[in-house]
C-alpha cells in the first residue's frame, strides 16, 4: 500500500526509525546492555533482518511486480531451515525434508505460474532479501534463545541508527514534498510495518524460534504468501483465484507432517 505513493528509499528509512523509538523506549525500560561477546552476533541479525531483508526487497519491488516477491517469499522457510540445521548441527530427519521440499515446490510452483513472466535484476535483488533474511532470523533466534527475542530484536535495531538518522535527514531534507502529501493509507502502512513487522512483530517471532526447533518453526512461513493474499484481497481489493486456497491447504499438510517429525 505503501509503495504506490512513496520511495523505497522512504519506507525503508521510516520503517527503521519508527522501530527504533519503539526499542529506544524498550530499552530504557528494560535497562539492559548487551555484553560484548554477543556484539557480533547482534551486528548479523541487524544486517540480515533489518537492512538487508527490507533494503532488498524494496529495491527489488521497485524493478519488478509484487507478485514476484511471493515466489522469492515461497523460498524463505526452506532457506531458513537449511541454515539454521548447519548453524546447529541438527538432524532433522528424512520425512521432514520431504514435507518441507514438497511445501516449497507446491507454493514456489504456484506463485511462479502465477506471478513470474520475465526475470529480471529485480529478481535477483529478491532472492538476496530473502538469503539475508534467512540469514539474521537464524542468527537472531540463536540469541534469543539466550537473551530473549525482545532483547535481541532491540539491540539489532538501535544498531542501525547511527547509520539510518543521518541517511534519514538527507533524504527527507530533498524529498519533503514526499512525506509531506503522504495520505492516511500510505501512513498507516509505514506504520505498521515499523511498530509490527519490524519491532513488536519481530520480538514475538524471534522468541519463537529461540522456543524451536528453528528449522521447523521456520517452515511457518510457507504460508505467509497466502496469508498476504488475503491481506490484498481485504486491504487492495485483487482478486484471487480459487486454485490459492487449495494449494494454501495442501502447503498447511506438509508443515505438519514436517513439524510431526522428530530430530535425531
Amino acid at each position: 500500500m505503501a509503495a504506490l505513493e512513496v520511495s523505497p528509499e522512504t519506507i525503508i528509512l521510516i520503517r527503521i526509525l519508527g522501530a527504533g523509538v519503539v526499542c529506544f523506549i524498550f530499552a530504557l525500560m528494560d535497562r539492559w546492555l548487551p555484553p560484548k561477546k554477543i556484539w557480533l552476533g547482534l551486528i548479523a541479525t541487524a544486517a540480515g533482518s533489518v537492512v538487508g531483508f527490507n533494503s532488498l526487497m524494496a529495491y527489488g519491488l521497485r524493478e519488478v511486480p509484487s507478485g514476484h516477491a511471493a515466489v522469492a517469499l515461497a523460498a524463505l522457510p526452506i532457506s531458513t531451515a537449511v541454515y539454521s540445521v548447519i548453524r546447529d548441527r541438527m538432524k532433522p530427519g528424512l520425512k521432514f525434508w520431504i514435507f518441507a521440499l514438497a511445501g516449497t515446490i507446491l507454493s514456489f510452483g504456484f506463485f511462479f505460474s502465477l506471478n513470474v513472466k520475465n526475470l529480471s535484476m529485480g529478481d535477483f535483488y529478491l532472492v538476496l532479501s530473502v538469503f539475508s533474511a534467512a540469514f539474521g532470523y537464524v542468527e537472531g533466534g540463536r540469541l534469543s534463545r539466550v537473551y530473549g527475542g525482545s532483547r535481541t530484536m532491540t539491540w539489532a535495531v538501535l544498531l542501525t541508527l547511527p547509520v539510518v538518522i543521518p541517511l534519514s535527514f538527507f533524504h527527507f531534507y530533498n524529498n519533503s514534498n514526499e512525506v509531506l502529501h503522504m495520505s492516511t493509507s500510505a501512513w498507516f502502512s509505514v506504520s505498521y510495518l515499523a511498530l509490527i513487522s519490524q519491532s513488536l512483530g519481530m520480538f514475538l517471532w524471534f522468541k519463537v524460534l529461540a522456543i524451536g526447533p528453528m528449522e521447523k518453526i521456520a517452515l511457518l512461513q510457507l504460508l505467509q504468501p497466502f496469508i498476504t493474499l488475503f491481506a490484498a484481497i481485504i486491504l487492495l481489493q485483487e482478486n484471487v483465484v480459487n486454485s490459492t486456497w487449495v494449494t494454501a491447504f495442501l502447503v498447511a499438510i506438509c508443515i505438519f507432517g514436517s513439524n510431526r517429525e522428530k530430530n535425531k
